[in-house]
């Protein structure tokens, strides 16, 4: 492909597509964590504004993630991917236990939360590996 700007869109749909995956997948245990009685939650609506602005956080980190592969060197699947999961437990899973820990958050909700970031950019580095 060699076009950095369409590698950027299709990794950050990938890392936001993976989000809705992981918080689907998890969604009665990440409300658990939040303190949130599952069976209220039914039936509830999700409100559009943490969706959009997921996307295009997606977005950002993905054109982050471009520049520094590109940068550092990083050629190929599995240099990217090492990238991707280094950068997302050492930075973000990182950051994400730091401030629950300050917030009195439960474990499981740094694990949830900690996990989406580090796989989520994990994902947005193969593909632009693939793409780019």
């Amino acid at each position: 492909m060699h076009n950095p700007i369409l590698a950027i869109l299709a990794a950050g749909v990938a890392g936001w597509v993976f989000g809705a995956i992981w918080y689907g997948a998890l969604g009665k245990a990440y409300q658990r964590a939040l303190g949130l009685d599952t069976e209220a939650c039914k039936g509830q609506k999700m409100s559009l504004a943490p969706l959009l602005v997921s996307f295009v956080v997606a977005l950002v980190m993905s054109a982050v993630m471009y520049q520094l592969l590109s940068n550092l060197g990083v050629l190929g699947v599995e240099p990217a991917a090492l990238a991707g999961i280094t950068i997302g437990v050492g930075f973000l899973g990182c950051s994400v236990l730091v401030n629950n820990m300050f917030q009195k958050k439960p474990f499981t909700l740094t694990l949830i939360d900690g996990g989406h970031w580090a796989l989520a950019v994990t994902v947005e580095a193969v593909v632009l590996s693939l793409l780019a």
